[in-house]
């Protein structure tokens, strides 16, 4: 997996190779770990069109008031939770219920900066769809004196 210096690996570690077996150690605990994450990556489409970016971003199950985007300058962030309850009816007997909650993070940069002030977004059907428009570059030109 990795190891904490570089330098040829072993397939075995014996008892006179100290770092061998910190490797295998910490080899063994990161491939003993589940392979699921605590935070989803949400899937994106990124567009050009009109002089702005559309991005759009998969998060199913999330609402509208636990979205958050941020961003500074081309950098753009994303993130949101969701969760989904079962309710119990009156007169109902519940024999298994599940619930679950997921987290999606996303953060991304984009080849210009963008007009926070003029960015908009919209969220239907578990897609967020951001129209950010570029930041118009300065249009002054210098010349530079060659020494």
């Amino acid at each position: 997996m990795f190891s904490l210096i570089s330098r040829p690996r072993s397939s075995v570690a014996t008892p006179h190779d100290t770092f061998g077996l910190i490797d295998s150690l910490f080899s063994d605990w990161w491939s003993a770990r589940p392979t699921s994450s605590l935070v989803s990556r949400a899937r994106l489409d990124v567009a050009e069109r009109n002089g702005a970016y559309e991005v759009r971003a998969d998060l199913p199950g999330a609402k509208k008031d636990a979205i958050e985007v941020e961003i500074d300058g081309a950098c753009v962030s994303i993130s949101a939770k969701a969760e989904s309850r079962s309710e119990k009816k009156d007169g109902e007997t519940v024999l298994y219920s599940e619930r679950t909650q997921e987290s999606f993070a996303r953060s991304f940069e984009l080849p210009q900066a963008v007009d926070p002030e003029a960015a908009s977004a919209k969220f239907e059907d578990g897609v967020l769809t951001l129209t950010l428009p570029k930041k118009d570059a300065p249009k002054t030109s210098k010349g530079v004196q060659i020494q």
